[in-house]
């Protein structure tokens, strides 16, 4: 099967050159049949699948979640199965296969979110504030280790929660939030383990909410995601469903795999078995090395 590689140049940019050689080389050594598509700009990139819908290829896309997040909505409903090639300030999908998938093709599950789909985590409040602001994410001053944490700073400082209504289980919790976040993987934000026991191939999501956080608490929150303790805390509740409600009495952003979303209402269901994944540990390792 052909691996057809979907690569950006204004994100790679200078690197770009010297990463398709070494693309090249190591695909050859995996005796991969392949092809490298290079967009020079965002309009090329978003219809550069779009000849790709009917055949069944394994499209890899290479960057970040968001990259990845892009290639998923082109890819649902065919019959091409999704890879990846980490590059970019995130990789939180990318930590969480090589945690929890062997090599190989796998049936893995999908979450639609309204008319959108996304595979990772999608997040409400302070962290979509956060993920969503490119004076931090992208910010090429910032190593890319730090640029989520410099935003937590920020936001730390500055952030009044919202109210938000969700509905999940035949429950209703309609109050002033810090964050809510809806994870079908366990990581988000560049390693914090929103989720710990969320799986890809249970039909299930998780619904993390955190009530309205004075700073202390809030600052204690957040640093207990990096060892997934946040869960022990008495203001963050977690749920278990196929489906959620979010929703406000006005439009507001989301974060889902790294690319924002507006609505006033997010309407979430699980999409059991919604798209093959190709992991391949060691052609990711020998790209990185």
């Amino acid at each position: 099967m052909k691996y057809v590689y979907v690569l950006n140049r204004f994100n790679l940019k200078e690197k770009t050159d010297d990463f398709i050689r070494k693309l090249k080389k190591v695909s050859e050594s995996f005796l991969r049949d392949y092809e490298i598509l290079v967009n020079d700009t965002v309009e090329e990139a978003k219809d550069s699948l779009k000849r790709f819908r009917d055949q069944e290829c394994i499209i890899t896309p290479i960057g970040g979640d968001g990259s990845i997040n892009l290639a998923l909505n082109d890819l649902v409903g065919t019959k091409n199965i999704l890879a990846f090639l980490p590059h970019g300030t995130g990789n939180d999908f990318n930590r969480f296969c090589h945690e929890e998938m062997t090599d190989g093709i796998h049936e893995v599950d999908i979450v639609r979110i309204n008319d959108r789909y996304f595979i990772n985590v999608a997040c409400f409040g302070i962290d979509a504030d956060i993920a969503n602001d490119d004076n931090f994410i992208h910010n090429r001053f910032i190593p890319e280790a730090m640029r989520y944490n410099a935003g937590v700073v920020h936001y730390f400082l500055t952030y009044r929660p919202r109210k938000m209504k969700v509905e999940v289980n035949g429950e209703v919790i309609e109050e002033e939030m810090t964050t809510a976040v809806v994870a079908n993987a366990h990581y988000y934000g560049g390693g914090y383990k929103v989720s710990p026991m969320g799986k890809i191939d249970d039909g299930k999501i998780e619904i993390i909410v955190a009530d309205r956080l004075n700073k202390i608490r809030m600052a204690k929150v957040i640093l207990s995601m990096k060892d997934a303790s946040h869960l022990k805390d008495k203001a963050v509740h977690s749920y278990v469903s196929d489906k959620a409600v979010i929703s406000s009495d006005r439009p507001f952003k989301a974060n889902i795999d790294g690319e924002p979303l507006e609505a006033s209402v997010f309407e979430m269901e699980v999409i059991p078995k919604g798209i093959r994944i190709d992991f391949d540990s060691a052609f990711i390792k020998a790209m990185l090395s």
